[in-house]
This record gives structure tokens, sequence and C-alpha cells, in this order.
């Protein structure tokens, strides 16, 4: 039986910009119906033998939100930068840096960044889910 190793991908700041970037992880377009800009990367998930679950890092500009989305899965998300909101079925919830938000399977959703400076938040969710 093949043995998963550990991996670790290393953070960088990015010059002038509260985001960050992974040299192994790049930065890729959200969706296409999120507003431009908002991003993600993988910092653990398949490549790197993760059978259970995905942990992303994604950067939201300011005033700009993700995608409005409901689907079957649960969210683990932990606000690590900026502020901003989070729509949760048909009520917004203000969010800041420290804050964490568990999103229900089939609840409606968005995070939104507050118009001062971009939102980044780290979301895990199971294996297996696309986009």
């Amino acid at each position: 039986m093949l043995r998963v190793m550990g991996r670790i991908h290393r953070q960088r700041a990015v010059a002038g910009s509260p985001t960050w970037e992974w040299a192994d992880a790049p930065a890729t377009e959200y969706r296409s119906d999120a507003a431009p800009g908002v991003v993600r990367h993988v910092l653990v998930g398949p490549d790197d033998g993760a059978s259970d679950f995905v942990v992303r890092y994604f950067t939201v500009p300011a005033g700009a939100q993700t995608a409005l989305d409901r689907h079957p899965h649960e969210h683990g998300v932990v606000v690590v930068h900026g502020e901003g909101r989070v729509l949760l079925d048909d009520e917004w919830h203000e969010i800041r840096e420290g804050d964490s938000v568990f999103i229900a399977g089939e609840e409606t959703h968005r995070l939104a960044a507050s118009s001062d400076g971009p939102l980044g938040f780290v979301c895990v969710i199971p294996s297996g889910i696309p986009g």
C-alpha cells in the first residue's frame, strides 16, 4: 500500500497587500458568476493526498462578493483578513478577522468584502466537490 506523505505549502506575503500567495498553490479565478477578481487557492486537497476534505483560501476584492450559492455540502469558513458580510439564507451578518462561520448544507450563502479593503478567508469543504 502506498503511504501518503504530508506536504507543506509555504505562504508568502505580497508587498503592499493584505493578501497572500503560495508558490505551489496558484490563484485561480473562483467562478464566472462571482465578482471579477475573486480568487481562490487550493491549499490542501486531492493533489496533497487529502481524501476527506479540501482547504481553500479566497480573496474577495474590496466591495466585491462571491457567487450566490446553495448546495448539499457544508462549509467551515474562518476569516483571516479584513471584514465584510456573509449571507446565510436571507439574512446578512457582519464578519471580521477571527470570525468563523458554519454554512449548512442547502443554505443559500454569499460572502462580501467591505468597501474598505479585501476579505480573505479559509474555507473547508468535503472532498470530491467540483469547482
